[in-house]
């Protein structure tokens, strides 16, 4: 059976990637600036790495910015 199709650009409450980036997030809301979205993210570190890295994504994920545009965000399955 077929994996279903990635619903892309995201909608809030869907998990994404952020381009060149090990960080994850969760759209939690979307806005509208001079024709662009922007996406209001939830971010944490991927599940499943060890801990010394999991405890380094998820320092970076407190202090990063959570406002992307469209273009720095990628599907995450």
């Amino acid at each position: 059976m077929p994996a279903p199709a990635t619903v892309w650009p995201p909608h809030v409450g869907d998990r994404v990637g952020i381009r060149g980036n090990r960080l994850l997030g969760t759209v939690e809301r979307i806005e509208q600036q001079d024709h662009e979205q922007r996406y209001i993210l939830s971010l944490f570190a991927p599940p499943g790495i060890d801990a010394g890295d999991s405890y380094e994504l998820t320092q970076a994920a407190r202090v990063a910015r959570t406002t992307f545009s469209l273009a720095e965000l990628e599907p995450h399955g």
